[in-house]
């Protein structure tokens, strides 16, 4: 049952990003979608979309256990398209290959610590206070180096924000397979793809901030 559970897991997380991209990629290239983006219901389109994120985010951690399977499935899916929508631009600002780079890359450090939480012995539940406040951390100096716009911490923030998604991406891992947090199975593994999503695309965005290649 748990493999079951984290393969449909691995495999809502592999549509979300497809979704994820997909949407990025169409929104990229689409002058009509990137001006509704930034330029859409007077300049707070952005905004409403960052809103609409953080919305389905709290209603995926919170209200998981409580929701509809198809509409978890929904949210998740509408979440994915919002995140796309949020990394418009990234095709054209980047090299594809570097992109495809830094994907695969991430794919390679995913599936280590993937493979760290579902096959380590030690019961990770215990470190996830310890991750968290580590993203709280790096979450406070990065909003206090918005003001300072230090490069050199920029770049620490970087790396201590990709050491902490590795860490969540055992975590979550071995989170599924040791705790029964959710008695509806379908909504595990979304929840489970959710958390594997969002592990994933903070690491993409961190590496390619740290060593993806502009187009000139």
């Amino acid at each position: 049952m748990k493999n079951n559970i984290l393969s449909n897991a691995f495999l809502w997380m592999f549509i979300g990003l497809m979704v994820c991209f997909g949407v990025s990629y169409l929104s990229t290239f689409n002058m009509q979608i990137t001006t509704s983006i930034y330029a859409g219901f007077h300049g707070y389109a952005y905004l409403i979309f960052f809103i609409s994120e953080l919305t389905i985010a709290f209603a995926l951690s919170l209200f998981i256990r409580k929701l509809n399977p198809i509409l978890a499935k929904i949210l998740y899916l509408v979440y994915c398209g919002l995140t796309g929508l949020s990394l418009t631009g990234i095709f054209i600002v980047y090299t594809s290959t570097s992109l495809s780079y830094i994907f695969l890359v991430t794919a390679i450090i995913f599936a280590i610590f993937a493979a760290i939480g579902k096959f380590t012995k030690i019961d990770l539940s215990r470190y996830g206070i310890y991750l968290l406040i580590g993203l709280l951390a790096t979450f406070i100096l990065e909003i206090i180096n918005l003001f300072l716009m230090n490069n050199t911490l920029d770049m620490f923030l970087s790396f201590v924000t990709i050491i902490v998604f590795c860490g969540y991406i055992a975590y979550d891992v071995n989170h599924a397979i040791n705790d029964n947090y959710l008695s509806n199975s379908e909504n595990k593994g979304i929840y489970i793809a959710f958390q594997l999503f969002l592990d994933f695309i903070n690491i993409f965005i961190e590496l390619l901030r740290l060593f993806g290649k502009s187009r000139d």
